[in-house]
């Protein structure tokens, strides 16, 4: 569902604004299956806080919760800036978004392990 998810919005997302001048309808539903696609995301890797680690998974759960929450903190500073660095073009904006997903759900298919980590240094 990980990867699904950040490829769907990535795919949702890349042609918004390229629909903009269309019926506004067809933007909103894009918008809303990214967004439902970003929904389905969390699914994966926040279960595999306890595959990561059985004892420390609290820790690991947490260093996660906060990473998030910088990344809600600087997304839109960041999504400012860059609009104004690019004349207010929202191409950049999504496409950076695209990317970022589509380089997500590669990272995660190549590294998400389902054996606790203690397990895998016992071996």
């Amino acid at each position: 569902f990980t990867c699904f998810g950040f490829v769907m919005a990535a795919i949702c997302l890349f042609p918004v604004y390229a629909f903009k001048s269309w019926n506004p309808w067809i933007s909103t539903i894009l918008l809303s299956l990214a967004n439902a696609s970003f929904g389905l995301a969390p699914t994966g890797f926040k279960s595999n806080y306890l595959d990561i680690t059985e004892k420390y998974v609290g820790i690991v759960a947490g260093y996660g919760n906060t990473l998030g929450t910088v990344a809600s903190i600087l997304g839109p500073k960041i999504t400012a800036a860059t609009l104004v660095h690019s004349d207010g073009n929202w191409h950049v904006v999504l496409g950076t978004v695209c990317i970022i997903n589509l380089v997500a759900a590669l990272n995660y298919a190549r590294t998400a392990v389902v054996t606790p980590v203690e397990s895998m240094i016992l071996q």
